[in-house]
Order: structure tokens, then sequence, then C-alpha cells
């Protein structure tokens, strides 16, 4: 089962990205997971370049194009690197502020698979409260019918009763779908969740069978994260349980306040530090993970990351690792709207 797991990060994502690449990899061995280019410095490019994982941008992509449009355009940079869809059994998408917990490669090749026997085009995690697309459009906007995704799902004649998904991770094996997404959210006008609410649209138009994932099963979030426990694993990792059920991956964000923050820091991890913006889910015990997680990648990486400019030598050595909060993050918390593009 041959699969290609892709994200994307603007500048001010960055830090966040290094806790999800690095808690991929302790999951998934051999695998790598590949970053579009969202608008990152020329030190984090090229970074990301010289350990083999970037996806530049497109010379077609305006480098002013703001991160929601350049996530629907993932088709735009796949096919601009050269990874042709019909290579592989599926594209698997990531949001960058996910981290992996007590999940492997065969869990992704397991859903790939019923994929192909369902004959299903996409593989796709339900909103976490559970609501339908018209529950979701007259929740987000009042009243309803100036809402931009009202006017889509009217024009297209969707079924308002079908689930509202999450594209926080996804699985996909059509570039048609992932044209179709591309071309209707740039011809819609910006609103809360367009890309998403996009997405939503291309999928239950076509009334084509897509696989329905547990959201909370798959990238816990919001006020699961509350109720989240860490525990260690046969392997002698750490997972993540919500009563008796296995988390796969967290995902850093919710629709309210208390779960989530997204700070400015520094992470002194021995002789070196990282500045910057920090998105962090709040709960002591699994921020302290995630912290973990990241000490590990910036020493594992020192050297290149300050040669490329990236780190720079600390202030303050320590022994092991210490993170200091040095301010408030001037940006909101939500998918990939952090720093500038």
């Amino acid at each position: 089962m041959n699969l290609l797991f892709v994200t994307g990060c603007n500048t001010g994502f960055f830090n966040t990205l290094l806790i999800c690449l690095q808690s991929f990899s302790l999951r998934t061995s051999g695998q790598r997971l590949f970053v579009c280019d969202y608008g990152m410095t020329k030190p984090q490019a090229e970074f990301l370049r010289e350990i083999g994982i970037l996806i530049e941008r497109p010379p077609s992509i305006d480098p002013s194009l703001d991160v929601f449009n350049c996530k629907a355009a993932l088709i735009r940079y796949l096919n601009h690197a050269g990874h042709a869809i019909d290579r592989y059994d599926a594209i698997v998408w990531v949001d960058a502020d996910l981290t992996f917990m007590d999940v492997g490669l065969g869990n992704f090749q397991g859903v790939a698979a019923e994929m192909k026997r369902a004959g299903a085009e996409v593989a796709v995690c339900s909103e976490p409260s559970g609501k339908s697309v018209g529950q979701m459009i007259a929740g987000l906007s009042k009243p309803p019918a100036k809402y931009p995704f009202a006017g889509v799902a009217q024009d297209a004649a969707i079924d308002l009763a079908r689930p509202y998904v999450s594209t926080g991770l996804f699985w996909v094996n059509s570039a048609s779908f992932l044209t179709r997404w591309n071309h209707l959210t740039l011809a819609v006008e910006p609103h809360t969740l367009f890309e998403q609410n996009m997405f939503n649209v291309v999928l239950h138009r076509s009334l084509a069978p897509f696989l329905l994932m547990d959201c909370e099963t798959w990238q816990a979030q919001g006020s699961s994260l509350d109720r989240v426990r860490l525990r260690a694993t046969g392997t002698g990792g750490l997972g993540a349980v919500i009563a008796n059920k296995n988390i796969k991956t967290l995902h850093a964000t919710s629709p309210l306040f208390g779960h989530v923050q997204a700070v400015r820091g520094c992470l002194t991890v021995d002789q070196y530090e990282l500045n910057g913006i920090f998105k962090l889910i709040l709960k002591d015990d699994v921020r302290s993970h995630q912290l973990e997680l990241l000490a590990s990648f910036v020493y594992a990486h020192a050297r290149m990351l300050t040669k490329i400019g990236v780190c720079r030598p600390a202030a303050c050595p320590c022994e092991g690792f210490q993170f200091v909060i040095t301010g408030p993050a001037d940006v909101v918390s939500s998918y990939l709207n952090v720093g500038t593009a």
C-alpha cells in the first residue's frame, strides 16, 4: 500500500510543524511527511529542502494567496512536485498542528484499503460536534441566507442533512476531486471556514461513496482535549486515550478558549534556542509532551537548523531543555492563520 503524506506550513506555523514532524517520524518509520510552502522564510524552506520534504510553491500560485486557498490548491502543489496521484493508493493530508500518538502506518494503510473496497474517493472525519451541513450553515451565520456557504450549497443542490466533515485529516485518491475543490474555493468569497466548506460542497455534490471516520478517534480536538489521558504504550512511547478509546492524533484546534494557546516564546535545547510562535495544547501533560517532541527534533537537527539560521546559539544554555513564554502571539490560533504568509 503506497501512501503519500503531506501537510502545509507558513512562517508562523513552523515551530508547530516541527512537533508534527517529530511525532510522525516516531510513529511511521521510513515514511516522509512532505510540507507545502505556504509562505515560509527562506531559512525555514531551506531546512525542509535539505531534509528532502519540501514541496515548493508552484509559480502559478500568487505569493499573496492566503493560506486557506493554498491548502485547497493541494493538487497544484502535488503536480508541481511531480507527485501524480495515480502513483499512490491515497494521498493523506495532515494539518500541521496534529500530534501523532499511538498510531502506525498500518492504520493509515487500512483506511486506504477500505476506500478501495468501497470504491470511495475520499475518507474524512466527521465534524467534531456531528453537525450536518445545514446545521453548520445555520450556526455560522445569521441570517444563513447571507452566508456565502449557504448560497454555494443551494446552487449545488446538495442535501443539507448530509454530515459536515473536517479537513484536518483526510485521505483522497482522486485528482478530479482535488481540482474541483481548488476551483470552487478560488471562486467563492472568503468567509469562516471557506476552504473546508467548499470541500463539503464538492464531497456532497458528487454523491460518490466516501468513508466517514470518527473525528475524536482520529484527530481529537476542542473539548475532547480536556478528556485526554496520556498512557505508556507497549513500545515505550506515549499514547492518548479518552475513556477506553485509543486516540490516534491530537489536533491543536478548538472553537473555544481554554484548549489551545498560541504564544511567542523561546525554547532552549542544550546550546541552541528556537524563537517565534508556538501553538500548543493547554492541558499540562499534553503540552509537556509536545514540548518534549519539539526539543527532541531541535536537538537532532540543531547544527543544520543553526547553520541555516532557524535556530541560534542560546543566550543561556541549559541541560536538557526549557521553554519560556515571552509574550502573547498577536494572531488567532485557527489553522495556519498564524504569522504572516
